[in-house]
C-alpha cells in the first residue's frame, strides 16, 4: 500500500541511520521474541489471515508464520526502510510485508482473523502530539478490520497501579555526573531525563521532582509521580538510542483504560494482564534502583510490559461476567458439604462436593508434522471471576470465557465409553467416524484440600476436519466454541501467564510425552540452580504413601474453615447491558485468599535434580481410593494480607522453614498462574521452584526423589498441583529432553 508522504515525514524522527544501525537496533528487539510469539500464538487462529502490526525488523512476523503454514502473515509499518529489509531478509509463501500508518484502514472490514500490536501502539500516540484520539481511531480502524471470531492482541506498556507520588532512588557512583549519555550514572541520566523528556503530561516543561537525602550510601532520592517514575525506570537502559527514546511515550493508557476501550467495541477480553519480565528483572531492575511510597513502603516493580487480548463477538453479545453479588450457601442446590475426622489427630476436615464424576477429553491430530488438539475456546467460566475482594497478587483481569478441554459432568452410571462419544457429538460435533483412538484414563485430583473431586483424563486421536459451529448450551449466551490450538504453543503460553487452565496443560504434556515429542523450549524465568556437594537420599516410597483408611464420617457440623457461597453472575454486552443473570455456587475458604502458593523443593547435585514431596492424608484420597494417602507438592493458602506477587516467595520460604526444616536459597516463578477446578471454586495456584540448601534437606520430613524418577513416572501423580510445577520444573531445567 502506497504510503502518504506527509505521514513518512511525521514518523521520520524514528529512522535511526543505515543498516547497521539497523540490525543492532533489531536484534536488541528481537531478544524478547519467543516471549512476544508465546504470549500470542495460543490466541490466534491456525489459518486465515493476521497482521503484524508495525512488524519492523519482520524478524516476529517470519516467526508466527512459520508457525503454520495455513495462516497468512501480513507485517504492516510505516518506515519503508524497515518494509524494504523486511522483505529482503524474510521471504515465506505465508508471508508478505506492507508500508503503511496502522492507525489508518490498512485493511478492507471483516477481512483479518488476527490483529497484533507488539509494542507499537506508543509510537501512535508519541508521533500524533500524544494524541489518545488518534489512539481510538487506530483502534476502531484494527477492529473494524477483524472478523467476529477474530482476535486482537496489544503487547505494549501501561500506566502501572500505586500512589500518585513515589520516592525513586538511583545510584550516583556508577557513572559519571556529567559528560555523555552513556558514561552517565543513574542518577545523573534521570535529571538528563527529567530536564528533556515530554510527553502528554508535561508537554512543555520538565518532569517535575524534589531531591532529598537517601539513607542509602552512594544513591539519591527523588520525589515525582509514579509515571514518570516508570516512564525513566522502562528506557534508562536504552542509552545508545537515547536521543530518539525521549520522543516516544511509553505509557498512554491504564490496565482500566485498556479494559474499557476493549469492551466498547464489543471485544471480549481473554487475558489483561501486567507482564514482569523475568530477564529484566533479575538484569535491569533488582539492585539498581529503590521505589517506594511517600510513607517509605517498599512498592513491587512496576509492570515491564501489559498483554491485552479481545475477541470480536457479534452485536449483542456478552463480553464479560462478573460477580454482582455473594451470599453464604444456606440452600445447596448443586454443591454439597461434608465434614470428615482424622482419627489419628482428631483434626477434621471439611470438604465440598458437585455431583456426578468429572470427565475430561482432549482430541488431538498430527498435520504437517505439529500435534495440534481441540479445546474449548471462550467457554464461560463466571466463577473465575469470585471474590474481587480478594488480593489480585499479579494484577490479572479475566473475562471468565476460558480455553480448556472437553470437560463435563457424568450423571447415572454413565459408562466412560458411552460419556466419551456423546461429549465428543454434542461438544465438538465429532461423529464415531471421527475417532482413531481412545486412550486409557489417567485420574487425579483437582483441589484435594477442599473438593472431592478426581478427574479421569483421556486423549483422543481424531481424523483432522473442519472445526463445528459455536454449539449453544448452557444459561448464557454462548458456549464458546470449539478450535485447534498448536500444543506446544498452549505450553509456551502457560510459562508466561497467557493461558490459566490447569487441565489443558496436564494433558497436552502427557500427550507429547507418549508421543516421543519435544514440548519445545522453555521460555519462563530461567532457573539457576547452584551445584551442591551432596544431596538428600532417595525416598523408595516418595510416590507411594501408606494407603490406609483414617477418616470417619464426622456428624457434629463443619469447622467453619470453607466457606460455600452463592454468587450471581451477569453477563454484558459492550453497552454494559445485562444479557443473563445466574446464580453460581463455589467454595472459598472463609478466612484465606483464594490464592495458594504451590513450592516444589529442588536441590540440584553432581549426579542431577532431586525434588522433595509431601505425604498427606486426605478425605477425598480416601473416598475415592479406599486409602488417604497423596504425595502432594508442598501448597498453602495464601492469607489476604499478601497484596502482591512479590511477597510470596518469602511466605513460601517461612512456611518451609517451619513446616519441613528446610532453608530456601532461592524462589523462581515456575510459569504463569492456574486454575485446577473453574467449575468449583476460583482458587488461582501460584507456581514457584524454590532451592534449599541439601544439608537441612537430608534431615527434613520431605521425602526425595530424582526429577527424572518422578517424571517417568508421572502417571502415578495424582495430585493436579504436583502435576503442574513438575512438568514446569523439567522443561526449565531440559529434563524432558
Amino acid at each position: 500500500m502506497a504510503q502518504p508522504k506527509h505521514t513518512a515525514e511525521l514518523y521520520a524522527a524514528q529512522h535511526r541511520g543505515d543498516a547497521d544501525h539497523y540490525a543492532t537496533y533489531f536484534a536488541g528487539m528481537d531478544a524478547s521474541m519467543q516471549q512476544k510469539v508465546a504470549l500470542t500464538t495460543a490466541h490466534f487462529p491456525t489459518r486465515g489471515r493476521v497482521a503484524d502490526m508495525g512488524s519492523g525488523s519482520g524478524r516476529g512476523t517470519y516467526d508466527l508464520a512459520c508457525l503454520y503454514n495455513g495462516l497468512e502473515l501480513v507485517g504492516v509499518d510505516i518506515n519503508p526502510v524497515s518494509v524494504d529489509m523486511a522483505h529482503s531478509t524474510y521471504q515465506r509463501p505465508n508471508l508478505r510485508f506492507v508500508a503503511g500508518d496502522i492507525a489508518d484502514p490498512v485493511f478492507p472490514p471483516e477481512s483479518l482473523d488476527g490483529v497484533l500490536d507488539s509494542s507499537v501502539l506508543h509510537h501512535v500516540t508519541s508521533f500524533n502530539d500524544f494524541s489518545l484520539a488518534r489512539l481510538e481511531t487506530c483502534l476502531d480502524n484494527q477492529v473494524r478490520a477483524l472478523r467476529t471470531g477474530g482476535v486482537i492482541i496489544i503487547r505494549d506498556f501501561v500506566i502501572p497501579d500505586g500512589p500518585d507520588e513515589v520516592w525513586l532512588e538511583l545510584p550516583t557512583t556508577d557513572g559519571a555526573a556529567d559528560g555523555d549519555v552513556p558514561g552517565l550514572s543513574t542518577a545523573a541520566l534521570f535529571e538528563r531525563f527529567a530536564r528533556d523528556f515530554r510527553c502528554s503530561v508535561n508537554r512543555s516543561g520538565p518532569v517535575p521532582y524534589t531531591r532529598l537525602a537517601s539513607p542509602h550510601a552512594g544513591h539519591v532520592r527523588y520525589r515525582l509521580a509514579l509515571r514518570a517514575a516508570n516512564e525513566f525506570i522502562l528506557r534508562k537502559d536504552y542509552r545508545a538510542d537515547w536521543d530518539v527514546e525521549l520522543l516516544e511515550e511509553y505509557t498512554y493508557f491504564s490496565q482500566a483504560d485498556f479494559e474499557a476501550a476493549f469492551r466498547a467495541r464489543g471485544l471480549r477480553i481473554l487475558s489483561s494482564m501486567p507482564i514482569r519480565n523475568p530477564w529484566i528483572l533479575a538484569n535491569r531492575y533488582e539492585g539498581r534502583f529503590h521505589l517506594s511510597g511517600v510513607d517509605g513502603r517498599p512498592l513491587p516493580f512496576p509492570p515491564t510490559n501489559y498483554l491485552i487480548v479481545g475477541e470480536k463477538v457479534p452485536p449483542g453479545a456478552g463480553v464479560e461476567l462478573r460477580e454482582e453479588r455473594s451470599e453464604p450457601l444456606t440452600t445447596p442446590r448443586f454443591l454439597s458439604l461434608s465434614t470428615w475426622r482424622h482419627e489419628p489427630s482428631r483434626e477434621v476436615f471439611e470438604l465440598v462436593e458437585r455431583p456426578g464424576r468429572t470427565l475430561d477429553v482432549l482430541p488431538w491430530f498430527r498435520l504437517d508434522g505439529q500435534v495440534f488438539v481441540l479445546a474449548k475456546k471462550g467457554f464461560p467460566r463466571p466463577i473465575v471471576n469470585a471474590c474481587a475482594d480478594h488480593p489480585n497478587l499479579g494484577g490479572a483481569a479475566l473475562s471468565g470465557y476460558v480455553t480448556e478441554p472437553l470437560a463435563a459432568i457424568t450423571l447415572g452410571g454413565e459408562a466412560a465409553p458411552q460419556a466419551i462419544a456423546r461429549i465428543l457429538r454434542e461438544r465438538a460435533g465429532l461423529g464415531e467416524g471421527h475417532v482413531l483412538h481412545v486412550s486409557e484414563p489417567v485420574r487425579y485430583f483437582t483441589s484435594p484440600g477442599g473438593v472431592n473431586e478426581r478427574v479421569s483424563a483421556y486423549l483422543v486421536e481424531v481424523l483432522p476436519s473442519e472445526v463445528p459451529p459455536a454449539l449453544d448450551y448452557g444459561p448464557f449466551t454462548s458456549a464458546g466454541s470449539v478450535r485447534e490450538l498448536d500444543a506446544r504453543q498452549v505450553l509456551r503460553a502457560c510459562h508466561v501467564g497467557g493461558m490459566v487452565d490447569a487441565r489443558l496443560e496436564i494433558n497436552i504434556h502427557r500427550l507429547l510425552r507418549r508421543l516421543g515429542a519435544s514440548p519445545g523450549p522453555w521460555i519462563g524465568a530461567p532457573l539457576a540452580l547452584t551445584e551442591q556437594p551432596h544431596g538428600p537420599r532417595e525416598a523408595p516410597d516418595a510416590l507411594t504413601p501408606e494407603r490406609r483408611a483414617v477418616f470417619s464420617a464426622h456428624d457434629d457440623g463443619a469447622t467453619g474453615y470453607l466457606s460455600p457461597r452463592t454468587g450471581t453472575f451477569t453477563e454484558r454486552d459492550a453497552q454494559g447491558r445485562v444479557l443473563a443473570s445466574v446464580p453460581r455456587e463455589y467454595l472459598v475458604p472463609a478466612g484465606a485468599s483464594r490464592n495458594t502458593a504451590v513450592a516444589l523443593p529442588v536441590v540440584r547435585t553432581r549426579e542431577g535434580f532431586r525434588v522433595g514431596l509431601e505425604h498427606r492424608e486426605l478425605p477425598a484420597v480416601q473416598h475415592f481410593t479406599g486409602g488417604a494417602g497423596l504425595a502432594v507438592a508442598p501448597a498453602w493458602r495464601l492469607p489476604r494480607t499478601l497484596s502482591h506477587l512479590s511477597q510470596v516467595p518469602a511466605f513460601a520460604a517461612e512456611r518451609l522453614r517451619e513446616e519441613f526444616s528446610v532453608t530456601v536459597r532461592r524462589a523462581w516463578e515456575l510459569g504463569g498462574p492456574y486454575h485446577t477446578t473453574p467449575g468449583v471454586t476460583p482458587e488461582l495456584a501460584w507456581p514457584f521452584a524454590v532451592e534449599v540448601e541439601a544439608d537441612a534437606a537430608c534431615d527434613s520430613r520431605l521425602r526425595w526423589l530424582p526429577l527424572e524418577t518422578l517424571i517417568s513416572r508421572l502417571d502415578d501423580v495424582m495430585d493436579a498441583h504436583l502435576l503442574v510445577v513438575a512438568w514446569r520444573l523439567a522443561h526449565a531445567l531440559g529434563v524432558l529432553g
